[in-house]
C-alpha cells in the first residue's frame, strides 16, 4: 500500500468511526480525531494505517476507554494510577489522551515504565515537565533514538515514509526489553534538559 492510500484509509476510518465517551466501547472502530498535531499525510507504506491514526490522534477518556476496551470510569482510575496520561486540550474543554497508549507494544509495562520515570521526577520537583510535555516527548524525534521517536522505538518500526538511521534500524530490530531501555535513556536526557 503506497502513502497516499494509508492516509486515505485513515482518513476514511477516522470520518467513519466516532466515537463518544456515552457509547460502550467497541474496539473494532477508529475514533474520529480530537487534537492531533497535523494529521500527517506520509505514513511509512509498511505501517498498518490503524496504528498510524492511533500513533498520531489525540483522542477523549471515551475513546481511550473504547480502545482499551474498559469503561471511562477504569481510564479515570489508570491516570490516577499513572498507567497513562493526558491533558487538558488548548482547543478543548476537556482532558485528550494520546491513543499510542492502546498500541499493545505501548500499552501496559513499556507505558507504565517510562511514565513513572517522569513522574518521579516531577513529584521530586526535579524538573518543570508537565503531562503535556510527556505527550511531545513521544511523538518527537530524539537524537539518543538516531532521530526516531520514542513511540516509533516502543512500535519497533517507523511511522513516517522518510530516511531512517542506519543506528534506528538497527534499533527497531531489537527485542522489547532492549527498545524500552532505549526510550528510557531518551526520557532520562529529556529530564537532565528540563531540569528545575
Amino acid at each position: 500500500m503506497d502513502a497516499t492510500s494509508a492516509t486515505r484509509r485513515g482518513e476514511q476510518m477516522m470520518a467513519t468511526a466516532v466515537l463518544t465517551a456515552d457509547q460502550p466501547p467497541t474496539p473494532s472502530l477508529l475514533p474520529a480525531p480530537v487534537d492531533t498535531l497535523a494529521f500527517p499525510s506520509d505514513p511509512a507504506p509498511e505501517v498498518d494505517p490503524k496504528v498510524f491514526v492511533l500513533a498520531t490522534t489525540f483522542g477523549s477518556k471515551g475513546q481511550l476507554a473504547a480502545l482499551l476496551e474498559v469503561a471511562p470510569a477504569v481510564v479515570e482510575q489508570m491516570e490516577k494510577d499513572r498507567q497513562i496520561f493526558g491533558f487538558m486540550s488548548r482547543s478543548k474543554r476537556y482532558r485528550v489522551y494520546g491513543l499510542y497508549q492502546a498500541l499493545p507494544e505501548v500499552a501496559g509495562r513499556p507505558l507504565a515504565t517510562v511514565l513513572a520515570h517522569f513522574f518521579k521526577a516531577m513529584d521530586s520537583g526535579q524538573t518543570w515537565m508537565q503531562e503535556r510535555h510527556i505527550g511531545s516527548f513521544f511523538r518527537a524525534p530524539n537524537n539518543m533514538l538516531a532521530w526516531a521517536t520514542p513511540l516509533e522505538v516502543l512500535l519497533g518500526h517507523r511511522l513516517y515514509e522518510a530516511p531512517i538511521e542506519r543506528e534506528a534500524a538497527w534499533l527497531y530490530r531489537q527485542d522489547a526489553d532492549i527498545r524500552l531501555r532505549a526510550v528510557l535513556g531518551a526520557a532520562h536526557d529529556e529530564l537532565m534538559h528540563r531540569r528545575a
